[in-house]
């Protein structure tokens, strides 16, 4: 039978995720969409402290502020139709109130700076190398929040400042946590608004910058999700209805090939028992005071007790507290 597809080869990666693994995921909405997904099989994980974030150079301010004492301000915010909004972040973090929009912020930096210190593996997952600076300073934004496009000058990085760029990231991250991977992935979304050409330079200059970089750093590594996208899944029926984004499917797809590459089979295998076992804990319960309702959240505490045992790190105590708390409203 004649092969429908050319087939990605992924190879095995040297770098092993666990469940006793501290993941973070940084990047464009992909980052989001595969962190999401690590996050729903229970892995430690951390993604987007600053919210989506798409080129290079953002990128790298958000690891300059997890790695130094630098801090944000009511300074770095500005009214925007009744909220406050900074340019180092995406709108998630728009407040109505200046003092909490700050403290949200510095609480997210601080969190994700903890987090960072002790982490195993960083996923950075760069979405586009053109880059929008604020005219009246200069300097990169790494959202506009929908502002005038008079106030920015949108400009395509060269492959020497994306790669520049790059290494700044991965030797700022290696400096603070010397025993962290990295794992470098070029987003697979196209900025279709950029038009076809455009998009495919701005593709082609974060590729040639992440070749350079994983050849220069013995810690960093690359996950082909672009070529996967591209090239495997390239029908549109592998996409969102705006032929842009991956589907659901799409994205279980690139989700299961990176498992394949960085797990054993032992975590495969859970990552597939917590997904069914996730099913009953999202299961919405009707009658709560029913006797089987009691006997099947008992089940249920049992199997999470047991996943728990069979993968050393697989936290579950809010699943087993939500089945407790089931139990005794009926008792």
């Amino acid at each position: 039978m004649p092969t429908l597809y050319t087939e990605v080869k992924v190879p095995k990666s040297q770098t092993v995720i666990s469940y006793q693994s501290r993941l973070m995921f940084v990047g464009s909405c992909f980052a989001d969409n595969i962190g999401s997904m690590f996050a729903n099989a229970k892995f430690n994980s951390l993604a987007n402290p600053f919210g989506t974030l798409y080129n290079p150079l953002s990128i790298n301010i958000l690891f300059d502020y997890l790695t130094s004492d630098k801090t944000i301000s009511a300074e770095d915010f500005f009214q925007n139709n009744g909220k406050y909004s900074s340019y180092l972040m995406h709108g998630d973090f728009d407040n109505t109130d200046l003092n909490l929009a700050v403290s949200r912020a510095t609480e997210s930096i601080q969190s994700a700076k903890q987090f960072l210190k002790t982490a195993d593996i960083v996923f950075i997952t760069l979405g586009t190398a053109f880059v929008y600076y604020l005219n009246e300073t200069g300097k990169p934004v790494a959202n506009c929040h929908k502002q005038n496009p008079k106030l920015f000058t949108r400009q395509l990085l060269t492959v020497e400042q994306s790669t520049d760029t790059l290494r700044q990231i991965c030797q700022t991250i290696t400096d603070f946590n010397p025993k962290i991977k990295i794992v470098l992935t070029v987003s697979p979304i196209r900025h279709i608004a950029d038009g076809a050409t455009q998009n495919t330079l701005s593709k082609s200059t974060l590729l040639l910058s992440t070749d350079t970089i994983v050849k220069a750093f013995n810690n960093v590594e690359y996950f082909p999700s672009y070529e996967i996208m591209i090239d495997e899944l390239r029908d549109y029926r592998f996409y969102e209805s705006n032929l842009t984004h991956p589907s659901s499917t799409a994205r279980e797809i690139i989700f299961e090939r990176l498992l394949q590459s960085f797990c054993n089979q032992q975590t495969i295998n859970a990552v597939s028992q917590v997904s069914n076992f996730m099913k009953s804990v999202n299961h919405k319960i009707i009658s709560p005071d029913l006797p089987e309702i009691v006997t099947f959240a008992k089940n249920q505490i049992n199997k999470a007790m047991q996943l728990e045992v069979q993968n050393f790190g697989l936290n579950l105590e809010t699943e087993k507290q939500y089945f407790n708390n089931i139990i005794n409203q009926n008792k």
